[in-house]
C-alpha cells in the first residue's frame, strides 16, 4: 500500500489559515489605538489610518502592474472601500470611544459567526450538519467572553445606545464585504491579493481625499486637527496611523485576500474569531491583568470550533493500495 499524500495542497490549506490568524493579530489593533490616542477623534483616526493607507497602495499598485480593472471591478473596490473601509473603521471607533474596547471586541467579534452562515449560504461548502458543531463551539465561546465583558471595563455595562449601534453596523457592512470579496476574487483569478489589497487602497485614498476637505472645514476637525498640533498629539497620531494603515489595512488586506482565495468563506469566517482573541489579549496586555477563567474556558470553546472545522475541511492524502 503506497499513500500519495497531496502535500501541495495540505501546504497552501495551513499557509492560508496562517495567513488568517496573521490577518486577525494585525485587525485587533484596531481596538487599542482609540485608547492610545485619545486626544484625536474617531474620524481623525480614520482618515490618518486611510491616508497611509492609500498612499501605500498607490506606490504598490504602481510597482506591481495595474491588473486590467473595469469600471465595475473599481466601482466594487470603491464600495469595499466604503463598507469596508472608511465607514466601518469611523463607526467602529466611535462605538469604541463611546462603549468603551471591552464591549466593542466581543460584539465585532460576531463576525465570525455571521461570515461564515452567509459565506456557506452561498457557497454550499460546508454540508449545514457538518458547519453545526465547530460554528456552535465558536458561538458559544464568544457568548462566554460576551458576558464576562459586561461588567470587566468601566462603563461598558450601561454604554449607551448610539455607541451599541455604532458597533453593531460594523457587523453587517464587513459581513457583506468579506461574502463579496471571497467571491470577486475566486472569480477573478488573475487578479493577485496584493494588487486586490491595493486597488481598494487606491479608492480608499481617492474617497478620503474627497472627504477629509469636509471634515477639515465643517467637522470636528476644524477644532481637533488644530489642537492636535497644538499639543503634540498629532505626531502620536501620525505614527499609529501609520501602524494602522500599513499594518492593518494593506497588510492585512493582502493576507486576508490569500486565505479567501483558498478557504471557503466559512472557514475564513470563523478564523476571524482569532480577531476577538487578539483585541482582548492586547486589552489585557494594557491593563495589566490576566483573563479570567471564564474568558480562557470561552477562548478553549471557539478554537476547539477552529480545530473541529480544519479537520473537516483539510485536505485528505489519497491512498492508492
Amino acid at each position: 500500500m503506497s499513500i500519495e499524500a497531496p502535500t501541495q495542497a495540505r501546504g497552501a490549506f495551513y499557509q492560508a489559515l496562517l495567513a488568517m490568524i496573521v490577518t486577525t493579530a494585525l485587525w485587533a489593533l484596531a481596538f487599542i489605538v482609540p485608547v492610545m490616542v485619545p486626544a484625536a477623534s474617531a474620524l481623525d483616526i480614520t482618515f490618518g489610518r486611510y491616508f497611509a493607507y492609500g498612499i501605500c497602495s498607490l506606490f504598490l499598485l504602481w510597482r506591481l502592474g495595474s491588473a486590467r480593472f473595469g469600471w465595475a471591478d473599481w466601482g466594487l473596490a470603491a464600495g469595499f472601500a466604503i463598507f469596508g473601509n472608511l465607514l466601518y473603521y469611523a463607526l467602529l471607533v466611535l462605538g469604541i470611544q463611546l462603549s468603551g474596547p471591552g464591549l466593542a471586541v466581543p460584539i465585532i467579534g460576531l463576525l465570525p459567526v455571521t461570515v461564515a452562515l452567509c459565506g456557506n449560504w452561498r457557497e454550499r461548502a460546508i454540508p449545514w450538519r457538518r458547519l453545526a458543531p465547530p460554528l456552535l463551539a465558536v458561538f458559544v465561546g464568544l457568548m462566554l467572553v460576551n458576558l464576562s465583558r459586561g461588567g470587566s471595563f468601566g462603563g461598558s455595562a450601561h454604554a449607551p445606545t448610539l455607541g451599541l449601534l455604532c458597533l453593531a453596523a460594523p457587523v453587517v457592512m464587513w459581513t457583506w464585504y468579506a461574502v463579496a470579496n471571497a467571491s470577486f476574487l475566486k472569480r477573478r483569478r488573475d487578479v493577485s491579493a496584493s494588487a486586490w489589497a491595493s486597488a481598494i487602497g487606491v479608492a480608499t485614498l481617492v474617497l478620503t481625499m474627497v472627504l477629509f476637505p469636509l471634515h477639515l472645514i465643517f467637522g470636528e476637525g476644524a477644532t481637533s486637527i488644530p489642537q492636535l498640533f497644538a499639543t503634540g498629539d498629532v505626531f502620536l497620531v501620525a505614527f499609529w496611523s501609520t501602524v494602522l494603515g500599513l499594518g492593518a489595512s494593506w497588510g492585512a488586506a493582502m493576507l486576508f485576500n490569500i486565505a479567501s482565495t483558498r478557504l471557503p468563506v466559512a472557514m475564513t469566517g470563523q478564523l476571524i474569531v482569532f480577531e476577538t482573541i487578539f483585541g482582548v489579549a492586547y486589552v489585557f496586555l494594557m491593563e495589566g491583568r490576566p483573563p479570567a477563567p471564564i474568558e480562557l474556558v470561552g477562548f478553549g470553546l471557539s478554537i476547539l470550533g477552529i480545530w473541529l472545522s480544519i479537520r473537516v475541511l483539510q485536505p485528505r492524502p489519497a491512498i492508492n493500495m
